[in-house]
């Protein structure tokens, strides 16, 4: 289920913590929710369904059909959720099995880690202690960026504050930590393990200070990957100046070295998306009367739409003469619209068997991709199969 937010919370600690003041700057904007938000926080609530009826005595089958059945119900639902689902309800069974013995469980709990942010707590999906160890699992529905387990500071925020929550049940018999991510729709499982030791290190030496900043508002603006989910990241100085610095590259040599075209392409990789950003505050900011200067908001093109509805329009079209075949079209679906109307197992079992996959064009990625480097070489000697 989603946080209730707390003002430093675990889910931005990757803004914060790298651009402090970002904390209070971002209370001056309003709080807007995607569609893919949405579709996350029902994927959560089907994960969490499924989770407990494991875990904490099982629902009769009719009883848990049909509150599977209202969450799929729901608008933001997609076939591709309840094999997601699965995915992260295994991975659960599969880590509560490697303990010793059976170990605690918590799902969607709240854990506090005031004690390195000020009045800072979030909600993790899964806590599992035991056999001195403590596990933190998060499930991530979204498909567009990858979430890696290593380092990161939601879960490391989560894994102190249940360490903190717990103390008073389990002291110091806790020295691993493992933090997992089941993200099935981009790149499956990944994991990370560390010491308590190192993980309090963490908090106490790097966290706090950069917590006690961000709750004060101090501290410097500092752009980066983390202005992705910022609020205020059209407006941003800092994220402007870091992309307008881009004219300001010498002009000698006449050629650009390899180097600096690396370099280049590294900052103005986001440079597209900043600028739609741009264009969509500044679009609402002038339909709320404010003045932009050089530019104003007008009356884009119109569409048009039958007017009770299409089938109502198409039987009057008829009768007037026109034939039914123009009022149709016929086209083939692409594997993948069939993949995601059938679900990834039903389609698997009906069609993968006339499926080619080709290999994709070479594209530029940045070194971090984890993607092997396009090889022409060895694409050449790959043997074909007759």
């Amino acid at each position: 289920m989603p946080e209730h937010h707390a003002f430093l919370g675990a889910s931005s600690a990757h803004r914060w913590l790298n651009c402090p003041p970002s904390a209070r700057t971002c209370q001056n904007f309003p709080d807007t929710k995607s569609e893919y938000a949405a579709a996350g926080t029902l994927a959560h609530s089907i994960a969490e369904l499924k989770a407990r009826n494991y875990f904490f005595g099982k629902l009769p089958l009719k009883e848990f059909k049909r509150r599977l059945k209202d969450l799929k119900a729901q608008p933001e639902y997609d076939k591709s959720m309840n094999a997601a689902t699965d995915m992260y309800l295994d991975h659960l069974r599969e880590v509560s099995l490697e303990f010793q013995s059976p170990p605690f469980v918590a799902l969607e709990t709240k854990v506090n880690y005031s004690h390195i942010a000020p009045a800072g707590f979030g909600t993790a999906d899964c806590i599992m202690v035991g056999s001195g160890r403590l596990c933190v699992i998060d499930y991530k529905n979204g498909a567009g960026v990858a979430v890696d387990a290593e380092n990161n500071p939601q879960m490391m925020l989560y894994a102190l504050g249940a360490l903190h929550t717990y103390d008073a049940v389990y002291g110091d018999s806790i020295e691993q930590v493992r933090m997992d991510i089941v993200q099935p729709n981009a790149g499956g499982i990944k994991t990370w393990e560390t010491s308590v030791t190192e993980l309090n290190r963490w908090g106490t030496e790097y966290a706090a200070p950069r917590a006690l900043l961000a709750w004060e508002g101090k501290g410097e603006y500092a752009a980066g990957e983390w202005c992705r989910f910022c609020a205020a990241k059209a407006q941003c100085r800092a994220r402007a100046e870091q992309y307008l610095a881009l004219e300001q590259e010498k002009k000698e040599p006449a050629l650009l070295t390899f180097s600096e075209i690396g370099d280049i392409l590294s900052r103005a990789q986001s440079l597209a998306s900043w600028v739609k950003q741009l264009e969509e505050f500044a679009l609402h900011m002038a339909l709320e009367g404010n003045s932009i200067s050089g530019w104003k908001a007008v009356e884009g093109r119109g569409s048009r739409e039958w007017i009770d509805g299409t089938d109502a329009a198409f039987e009057k079209l008829v009768a007037r003469g026109v034939p039914n075949a123009l009022l149709w079209e016929q086209k083939p679906v692409t594997v993948a619209a069939l993949e995601k109307a059938l679900g990834k197992k039903a389609f698997a079992e009906s069609a993968k068997d006339l499926v080619l996959t080709k290999p994709g064009k070479p594209t530029l990625v940045p070194e971090s991709d984890k993607r092997p480097a396009y090889n022409p070489a060895a694409l050449a000697f790959t043997p074909v199969e007759e």
